[in-house]
């Protein structure tokens, strides 16, 4: 597998500037295959928001997979969020909320976590359905042994230690089980603005921060991650924002063996 980059929670609407246009070249100068974008692409789902960042995309120098989050449905206009949540999403990124892609070396899904409506006063937080576990099992059946199998959303499936009141993304349990099968080697995704890479009941986890925002957590500074390797080794390269760039932090290796994934 050539370099993937996993960027994530863009947040247009409030973007550091300086930190685009570095991102933009550093996409230009990793020369990714393919960008994956785990959700919150805008901050209040307005228009101008939409606008502003289908031009980014335009703008890719590489082809990308994009899916959702719970930023990209209006939060004030009630109407919106229960009548057409995600029309203007289909009008200014994309018609499909769950897109896949293949090559040779993978293979991708991306699924909708966000929800109207939530099961708790938070609606925030975020929902994988049984119907939805079932479409990953089948489209990840029929991927080949020299294909990795990648699963995108935007809630978190697993927390480290200190983030857990963050919360996962509901049905998180079943999926787990479900995926011991025929289920994603590596699942990416952002929401909690913080990134880390966990292997979790066999399955690499790997989360990117908010790669362009001002909406910072303490000690987390913007950041992507770089995949590259193959279905039995993934290397998971951190890049975070510092002196005025996206500089190379840290690279963690997993290996794969018969009951699973491994951090090497």
């Amino acid at each position: 597998m050539k370099r993937i980059l996993h960027i994530s929670d863009l947040h247009f609407g409030r973007l550091i500037p300086e930190v685009v246009t570095a991102l933009k070249h550093k996409i230009a100068e990793l020369d990714p295959e393919l960008v994956i974008i785990s959700g919150d692409l805008t901050q209040r789902a307005k228009t101008s928001e939409f606008i502003e960042a289908s031009n980014f995309l335009d703008a890719l120098p590489t082809p990308y997979l994009i899916v959702p989050g719970n930023h990209d449905l209006s939060t004030y206009r009630v109407h919106e969020r229960f009548l057409y949540p995600w029309k203007k999403w289909q009008r200014f990124i994309a018609e499909d909320l769950e897109p896949t892609t293949e090559t040779a070396t993978y293979k991708v899904i991306g699924i909708n976590t966000a929800r109207r409506v939530g099961n708790s006063m938070d609606w925030s937080r975020g929902r994988i359905n049984a119907q939805q576990i079932k479409r990953i099992n089948a489209f990840f059946e029929s991927a080949s042994p020299q294909q990795i199998k990648i699963l995108v959303s935007h809630h978190p499936f697993w927390l480290p230690t200190g983030h857990e009141h963050r919360g996962l993304v509901s049905g998180s349990e079943q999926a787990f089980e479900n995926f011991q099968n025929n289920g994603p080697d590596i699942i990416l995704s952002g929401h909690v603005h913080l990134d880390y890479c966990h292997v979790y009941g066999g399955i690499i986890v790997s989360h990117a921060g908010t790669t362009t925002s001002d909406r910072l957590l303490p000690g987390f500074p913007n950041s992507f991650n770089m995949l590259e390797g193959n279905p039995n080794n993934i290397l998971i390269s951190r890049y975070h924002w510092s002196n005025g760039n996206f500089a190379y932090l840290t690279k963690q290796s997993f290996i794969k063996q018969d009951d699973g994934w491994f951090e090497q």
